[in-house]
């Protein structure tokens, strides 16, 4: 009772106080502040993480696409340290040279999606012969430096006009060879586009420009790539000569390499035949079945006639020969030796015909030829025609701009294409038994050996190689291959096994064109 008696006497002051000392600004009260209660936990707020700038990478510039190492074929090592754009160096015995040019046609874009500019660039490779070299590459940015890490062949003597990178893919633009193009005069404009997938450039276009055979070729193209398989067991050493061509101070001879005793020996000279010329890639010589004889073209110089000739035990026979300046190539044997097939070609090589003629120089019934086939569709011929031990020609030509291998009876009438691919098809070789047919494909970027079986099933390549693999000819076991290859710097010849091991030099001094014995 007395504290609140007191309470309220306090209460009574306090009012006369303000009663006395007039009206007053009233003094604001602040809102009450909420208290947590004594038992709740303060939530607690994470600090804003410190975000580390993200570091800019110097473009790349085509000073340093000029000035960096490139892994491309021709030089020995199989690599060109550029400077200024270029990259030389002597071919082994030769006054020739490798020589490696940067094209000044670039383009700049982010190839493998990381958000870093990156770049494709074009380079040539010329390596003393009449071809010049187109290769693309794709090349990332490795912190400002250039780092080339794939590239793709784009064809020999192609005209470069324009180069692009459309979101991850490279498109070029270029001129290359048509369906009766020579190689020195292409005409054909194309687009192909190519994508980096790890260490390569992968066409992500088909190469065949005509719409026609647009279809079938994509189909083909879609087609996984074989899978290269290795022999674990090596087969027995092969037997038998190898006969090859080579420039002996700029004079084109065959010489002969026997297996046996590991000797070469001077067989003939050639000249400059249209194979070589060419670089059809094409065998330019053959033996007969049974070995007693063997078929090679022969020419006395620039654009005089080819000629067909058989060198045999009773000495050299001339059988056939070109217009002037025109060509002859690819004589094969028929299984029983009696007559030869061959590739005639026109003074402007745009014309061309399959002709068999009988090897004893007589006429069949009342001609000379015993068959002349001609294309009908403008068809151009691209090397190589061999002739089956089952009675039946394999054929390398074109109808849309890329070549095929087509198998084509013994009338001159087509049996069916074989390889049906985008990419250069060409220089077909029968196995002995005619079972299986190897053949020469660039599907893979660059030349490489593949196989498949007579009825175009079973297609595979043999060998991985990192440089261009050309012109089969098998053993006469049919258990190895040999062919012609531009590793260790120069084009030489070796041998594989079936499936593509064993791999084996058989020269050192230059060879190409090779053809075994029966």
């Amino acid at each position: 009772m007395k504290k609140f008696l007191v309470l309220c006497g306090l209460v009574v002051l306090l009012s006369t106080i303000v009663a006395c000392s007039g009206p007053a600004t009233p003094t604001p009260v602040p809102s009450p502040t909420a208290q947590p209660s004594p038992t709740a936990v303060p939530t607690k707020v994470p600090p804003t993480p410190t975000v580390a700038p993200t570091p800019t990478v110097a473009p790349l510039t085509v000073d340093a696409l000029k000035n960096a190492e490139y892994t491309v074929e021709g030089p020995a090592s199989g690599k060109a340290k550029l400077v200024n754009g270029v990259y030389e160096e002597p071919v082994a015995k030769s006054s020739a040279k490798v020589v490696v040019t940067f094209q000044n046609v670039t383009a700049m874009g982010d190839l493998d999606g990381n958000g870093v500019q990156d770049a494709a660039a074009v380079l040539t490779v010329q390596t003393g012969g009449s071809g010049t070299f187109y290769y693309l590459f794709g090349i990332l940015n490795d912190k400002g430096a250039a780092k080339p890490v794939a590239s793709a062949l784009l064809g020999d003597r192609i005209q470069l006009t324009a180069l692009s990178i459309q979101g991850t893919e490279i498109a070029v633009d270029m001129v290359t060879q048509g369906p009766k193009d020579p190689m020195t005069k292409p005409t054909l404009a194309v687009t192909r586009k190519y994508k980096l997938q790890g260490t390569q450039l992968v066409s992500t276009t088909p190469l065949t420009p005509t719409p026609a055979a647009t279809a079938t070729r994509a189909a083909a193209a879609a087609t996984p790539k074989p899978a290269v398989t290795a022999t674990a067991t090596k087969p027995p050493m092969p037997k038998g000569s190898i006969a090859y061509h080579w420039n002996d101070q700029g004079i084109d001879r065959i010489s002969v390499l026997n297996l046996a005793t590991n000797s070469t020996t001077p067989y003939v000279v050639t000249g400059p035949v249209f194979d070589i010329a060419s670089s059809t890639n094409a065998h330019i010589g053959e033996w007969s079945p049974d070995n007693s004889k063997f078929a090679y073209i022969f020419t006395g110089g620039p654009n005089t006639s080819n000629v067909l000739r058989v060198l045999g035990p009773d000495g050299t026979t001339d059988l056939y020969s070109s217009d002037a300046g025109g060509g002859l190539s690819s004589p094969t044997w028929s299984p029983d030796g009696k007559r030869i097939a061959f590739i005639w070609l026109s003074g402007n090589h745009q014309t061309w015909e399959l002709v068999v003629i009988n090897a004893d120089k007589t006429q069949c019934t009342d001609k000379y030829e015993c068959l002349v086939s001609k294309p009908t569709q403008g068809e151009q011929y691209r090397g190589g025609l061999s002739w089956s031990k089952l009675n039946s020609f394999a054929l390398g030509y074109n109808t849309t701009g890329a070549n095929d291998v087509y198998a084509v009876y013994t009338d001159g009438s087509i049996a069916r294409n074989l390889t049906n691919n985008p990419a250069d098809d060409g220089s077909p070789a029968w196995s002995p038994d005619g079972k299986t047919l190897a053949f020469t494909s660039t599907r893979d970027g660059r030349s490489q050996i593949y196989v498949v079986n007579a009825d175009g099933t079973g297609l595979r390549r043999v060998g991985n190689s990192p440089f261009n693999d050309f012109s089969p000819t098998w053993s006469p076991d049919g258990k190895w291959i040999a062919f012609a290859s531009t590793r260790n710097g120069q084009t030489d010849v070796y041998m594989m096994d079936a499936s593509g091991g064993n791999v084996t030099a058989l020269t050192k001094t230059g060879g190409d064109h090779p053809t075994w014995s029966r």
